[in-house]
């Protein structure tokens, strides 16, 4: 049967690539002998591992689809041919922040797997299809201000402890997601470094302070974070620490004598710690409830630094540091997404106004 014209984009695994290609692939991220300098990718995240790998098996699946897979050296099957061919075929078929994504990952993997080689050429096009890439869902509507957002946290916590008619178990929760978005929104950090706070390492709690650590290997930056935990929230923290965590571990199985119980702080309802994907789902139902639209824990992140900016222009630059930006085009995009916001508040805030003064008019 013959092949269809059209290129359907899936990714080839890597037990699938041609021996050179796997050989390189693992070269990559050797450990280093004692003389010798660290290898390419020693140092990258699980997470970029797994993208960058998926994005070549992307390629290579489109090299074997149209023939030009033969056995030779990854470098000598990434060509300005070639690659101008595997853009001008996705282009019709992906978003164009999709292909951004495919062509950087194509770069970041190659660059790692023929280090020496020169590989400029397909670094510009990697900025070149940067400065089209747009996301396909405009998350500016979805942005809050950083107090409202805060406000939603202790409202709910207010509510977990004073609601007479909520069980137990909703009290539990509602609490712990209060406790979450406040947190959150005042310490923007990425949500695996949120879900991942433990008891005694990344949160050490004192008798008058607590802070949160986390070393370099942890963030995405890899730079460390150290910050003080929000004094305002101290007591929220030890009222969830001393009434509604272990409640939330209770509901979970009977611990085995010889594996102690876990240090993470966040309990799920079904008594293990929390997983990205349940509080990613927390975060985002509280806010839908709230505001019509519900907030990922990565647009805290934007809600923060818009906030800082718009209200503190010259701060701009700090957002650098609070989001471990790697440049100043990312820090260059929040100060330019701020502008945006602070044209539309400016009506809203009038008519806020506009309201609150009828308000006070009619109450005479």
């Amino acid at each position: 049967m013959p092949r269809p014209e059209v290129f359907s984009p899936h990714c080839l695994k890597l037990a699938a690539w041609p021996a050179l290609h796997q050989a390189a692939w693992h070269l990559a991220f050797a450990e280093a002998g004692l003389f010798e300098q660290p290898k390419p990718a020693a140092r990258w995240r699980p997470a970029s591992i797994h993208k960058t790998r998926a994005g070549y098996g992307v390629y290579l699946s489109w090299l074997d689809y149209r023939g030009y897979l033969v056995a030779a050296a990854p470098g000598t099957l990434v060509t300005r041919e070639l690659v101008r061919a595997y853009i001008d075929e996705l282009r019709p078929i992906a978003a164009p922040n999709t292909l951004f994504c495919r062509i950087q990952e194509l770069h970041d993997a190659i660059r790692v797997m023929a280090p020496d080689q020169d590989w400029g050429w397909l670094l510009n096009a990697v900025k070149s299809l940067r400065s089209t890439a747009t996301p396909v869902r405009n998350k500016l509507p979805r942005l809050q201000p950083a107090a409202r957002i805060e406000a939603l946290g202790l409202a709910l916590m207010r509510e977990a402890e004073g609601n007479p008619d909520l069980t137990r178990f909703k009290r539990a929760l509602m609490y712990r997601d209060g406790l979450i978005l406040a947190i959150l929104i005042r310490r923007p950090l990425r949500l695996k470094n949120v879900c991942g706070m433990e008891l005694g390492s990344s949160l050490i709690l004192g008798e008058q302070a607590a802070s949160l650590v986390f070393a370099r290997d942890q963030m995405k930056g890899k730079r460390p974070f150290e910050a003080d935990f929000p004094d305002h929230l101290l007591d929220a923290l030890r009222v969830y620490l001393k009434v509604y965590r272990p409640y939330l571990m209770s509901l979970g199985p009977d611990p085995v004598p010889s594996q102690p119980l876990t240090s993470g702080l966040w309990i799920s309802s079904l008594g293990r710690p929390m997983a990205e994907g349940s509080l990613r789902n927390a975060v985002k139902k509280r806010t839908a409830k709230a505001f019509g639209r519900d907030l990922s824990p990565h647009l805290f992140r934007d809600c923060s630094v818009t906030t800082l900016v718009r209200d503190a222009p010259a701060s701009a630059r700090l957002t650098r540091a609070i989001l471990s930006h790697t440049s100043l085009e990312t820090t260059n995009r929040h100060y330019n997404q701020a502008r945006m916001v602070e044209t539309s508040r400016r009506h809203t805030d009038l008519v806020e106004q506009l309201m609150q003064t009828g308000q006070t008019g009619n109450t005479g």
